[in-house]
């Protein structure tokens, strides 16, 4: 079993607002934090089995949504061990039978794609009960929240922007069935490709989701992108980078590069160097689709000069969150109207009304920082 140190009541105090932007109620996890005493331990006290133990009862009650979120808090951060496969098929499971009764139309579809990333995945697929054919926007999370956790912005998305919704899993992480690598955007591609061969289309990228969001725009596969707080070029500052990601993160990385233990620093550092968007020449492309860089000012993952480094090109927006930490978590209450608005200009016209949405929308938004060379913002 491939584990690392990690500590629980840090990763509570650490993701306790992610777990319950998934749509877990507070007095859960609160209850969960004084039950867990161990990440590791597969029996009593442990984290799998306690969130294990109160995804059955939501599942009894035939809480179903619940009872898959809750699943996905006991395979959180990794699928590492016995118990934590069982949470993953158990979190499919559940989902399937709670999709049925939502007021949006949810399928779970296996995507095959063809070329260089010939394989199925699974895609969790949500349209508005309209007629036509809306864009489509592509959502990932990263190497910690997988589809189903994404499920509240999936219906967001969908029911806010009047967009179709393809939640996925990014490569290394729950269902994908591969592991992560620094060409993974070609499944990303694939998918696009598959699921919306002629029309408009956009991807949102949570976490490391932002990465591939920031890459695809640069290569133009999509008409516009959102990176909420993805990391570009910071894998070029090798170990000392690796050394300074908190909460188990480098063994949370390591598992998704589907390595077997946890290397040496300079090892570690090595194999994510590739991932680097500057190292792979596409920081110097003249052109980039339309892209939204959010994330927050103290962010604890992702340094800042990630996100301004995005602000060379002319139709990118980019939001620095004051006083917030990764992916603006403590704001995006007020953050995700703005994110649909700005989605609808790009992909459905920037007509006098989504122009007027947008602008009230930024209006909202928490104060930000002033970039250099663009201005004070917020």
């Amino acid at each position: 079993m491939f584990t690392f140190p990690l500590d629980p009541q840090a990763l509570f105090h650490e993701r306790s607002r992610q777990f319950a932007g998934w749509g877990i109620p507070w007095p859960v996890i609160r209850r969960m934090q004084a039950r867990i005493r161990d990440c590791w331990d597969e029996a009593p006290g442990g984290w799998a089995y306690e969130w294990i133990s109160e995804a059955r009862e939501a599942e009894r009650q035939k809480r179903f949504i619940l009872a898959a979120l809750l699943y996905g808090a006991a395979r959180f951060p990794c699928i590492t061990s016995p118990l934590r496969i069982q949470a993953l098929q158990a979190q499919m499971t559940c989902f399937e039978r709670g999709m049925h009764g939502l007021s949006l139309q949810v399928e779970r579809r296996q995507v095959a794609l063809t070329g260089p990333c010939a394989l199925t995945m699974p895609v969790h697929l949500y349209s508005p009960r309209t007629g036509g054919e809306p864009p489509l926007v592509l959502l990932s999370g990263g190497v910690d929240t997988g589809k189903v956790e994404l499920h509240r912005l999936a219906c967001l998305l969908a029911q806010m922007g009047r967009f179709r919704v393809a939640a996925i899993d990014m490569p290394g992480t729950a269902e994908s069935g591969l592991p992560l690598t620094a060409d993974a955007h070609l499944t990303y591609q694939g998918l696009l490709n598959a699921l919306a061969p002629n029309g408009r289309k956009a991807v949102v990228g949570v976490s490391f989701g932002g990465h591939w969001a920031a890459k695809l725009a640069l290569l133009e596969s999509v008409d516009a992108a959102v990176n909420l707080g993805g990391p570009t070029v910071v894998f070029e500052s090798g170990s000392a980078f690796m050394r300074s990601l908190p909460n188990g993160m480098p063994g949370i990385i390591a598992n998704t590069l589907g390595l077997p233990g946890m290397p040496e620093d300079a090892a570690m550092a090595n194999f994510m160097r590739p991932f680097s968007l500057q190292a792979q020449g596409l920081l110097e492309r003249q052109i980039c689709a339309p892209m939204l860089v959010i994330n927050g000012e103290h962010d604890q993952y992702i340094p800042q000069q990630d996100s301004m480094v995005l602000a060379r090109y002319a139709r990118n927006k980019i939001w620095l969150m004051r006083g917030m930490t990764h992916c603006a978590a403590e704001g995006l209450v007020r953050i995700l109207p703005a994110i649909v608005a700005w989605l609808r200009v790009q992909l459905l016209g920037n007509t006098v009304g989504a122009r007027l949405a947008l602008s009230l929308a930024e209006w909202m938004l928490p104060g930000q920082l002033a970039l250099p060379g663009l201005g004070a913002s917020g």
